[in-house]
């Protein structure tokens, strides 16, 4: 159902509401003024059911005669009025009806007995404890409040009409433009969004400045197509980058061959190294990017164990020693004596600081330095201890700009590097990863010229008080 067909039935409905309203309030409001009165005016009233009753009695328990010689008495007393026949406080009562036993024996006024029994105030007589009748009157007050109602019953209907008709012309034009209003953003959001079906990003507009809730809708869509177009920009640079880096190397493959083909002879041990160099480019490259996606797809299971953290970062420190002698940079490893341990997976955790310890050096001038610390540390945000893994060095540090992109695949800060002496540009990435796999994560701080801090918090599961 359509919104301009939902306010519309909304409307109608109300409309119906509202007229039923009008009918049961004129109604309540009828017997609250009846009742009313009668608090009013107690005091006539019980004289009026006083006076029959003694009529009553006086008759000898007879209401025989009572039809006969109602007059209007004001100077004789109560008791002599009831035994003439006459009741002085009846002038002030249009409207009288006497029934007992489903008999009528009293009737004054201009309404019929079924209209007293249903709107007129009821007044119980008795003598000597037991019901001889049931009288019902009306006072001026309440027959003028009864007549206005029968007015308005009577007129109302034709009122209400007249303002159904009215009320549904002013209503469907209030409805038109208000659905038209309220249904704007909404046909705009849906253009915009066929136009990202059509795959014309640029046509694709919706109403973000609306401080409502479609205005709340069309940030929350602009702001997926945006994710979506960044996906679609990564897919794409992804798929840029890795044909190109497997380019490369197959070219220098390719070209190798192809020389050797064309001066038919074999090739020397150099060139077949040369060669090999490339081949385990490729397969490392091939490796990593499998391994990052299925890092990022959590396609990953941790076989996690209590490890020391200093072991594995003495492990680390073992594997690129070597590169940290040829450039003759002084590298070591600052832990407490107490064992720091963690939940880890340790071949997770030893790549990912490899990634990180061999960037520090490639990036670290000769004679530097990289220091790489163990401790614990206590964050109150969380209420846990972490281990803390810091990895230091005295390199030339890396760009403000370039910070938020260190994690991003293939990105590279020094884009004048040789692609032979450089990596895949996937290290810091699949680091990263591995370390978020860990539920931690990674903290960067760089200035230019002095070095560069990575901060690595593996959660050691221990909630602290």
């Amino acid at each position: 159902m359509k919104i301009r067909t939902k306010l519309m039935l909304s409307m109608s409905i109300l409309i119906v509401f509202i007229v039923m309203c009008l009918f049961f309030v004129t109604h309540v409001q009828f017997y609250i003024v009846r009742d009313l009165a009668y608090w009013d005016e107690k005091e006539v009233f019980t004289g009026l059911s006083q006076q029959f009753e003694e009529y009553y009695a006086a008759h000898g328990d007879s209401w025989e005669g009572l039809d006969r010689g109602m007059g209007v008495s004001t100077d004789r007393d109560a008791g002599a009025a009831a035994a003439a026949g006459t009741f002085g406080n009846e002038r002030f009562f249009p409207e009288i009806a006497l029934v007992h036993n489903e008999q009528l024996f009293y009737k004054k006024g201009r309404l019929e007995l079924r209209e007293m029994r249903d709107e007129a105030f009821p007044l119980f007589l008795k003598a000597d404890g037991k019901p001889i009748g049931h009288l019902y009157v009306m006072s001026d007050r309440q027959l003028k409040t009864y007549e206005f109602k029968t007015m308005w019953y009577g007129i109302i209907p034709s009122i209400a009409r007249v303002s159904l008709l009215l009320t549904g012309l002013v209503a469907m034009i209030i409805i038109f433009l208000l659905s038209w209003r309220l249904t704007s953003p909404i046909r705009k959001m849906i253009k915009g969004i066929d136009a990202i079906k059509r795959g014309d990003s640029e046509a694709a507009v919706f109403p973000v400045r609306r401080k409502d809730e479609f205005g709340a809708i069309s940030r929350a869509l602009r702001d997926m197509h945006e994710s979506i177009e960044s996906l679609e920009r990564s897919r794409k640079q992804l798929m840029s980058d890795v044909a190109h880096e497997l380019k490369t190397p197959l070219m220098i493959i390719q070209g190798e061959l192809e020389l050797a083909q064309e001066l038919d002879r074999p090739v020397d041990q150099a060139r077949i190294a040369s060669l090999l160099d490339e081949v385990l480019r490729l397969t490392r490259l091939i490796h990593e990017v499998l391994e990052l996606s299925k890092l990022e797809a959590g396609r990953m299971e941790l076989r996690s164990a209590a490890e020391s953290l200093a072991d594995v970062a003495e492990g680390v420190i073992d594997k690129v020693r070597y590169l940290a002698e040829d450039k003759q940079i002084d590298i070591s490893l600052h832990s407490p004596d107490e064992p720091v341990l963690a939940e880890i997976e340790k071949h997770r955790i030893v790549q990912a600081l490899y990634n990180i310890v061999s960037n520090a050096i490639h990036y670290t001038e000769p004679g530097g330095r990289v220091r790489i610390g163990v401790e614990r540390q206590y964050r109150a945000d969380s209420r846990k201890e972490y281990a803390l893994l810091t990895i230091e060095d005295t390199g030339i540090g890396i760009p403000a700009g370039d910070l938020p992109h260190i994690f991003n695949r293939f990105y590279r800060v020094d884009d004048s590097r040789t692609r032979h002496g450089g990596g895949t540009g996937l290290g810091l990435a699949i680091a990263q990863q591995n370390i978020m796999l860990h539920k931690g994560w990674i903290d960067v701080h760089s200035e230019v010229g002095r070095g560069t801090t990575f901060l690595v918090y593996l959660p050691m599961d221990r909630v602290m008080d």
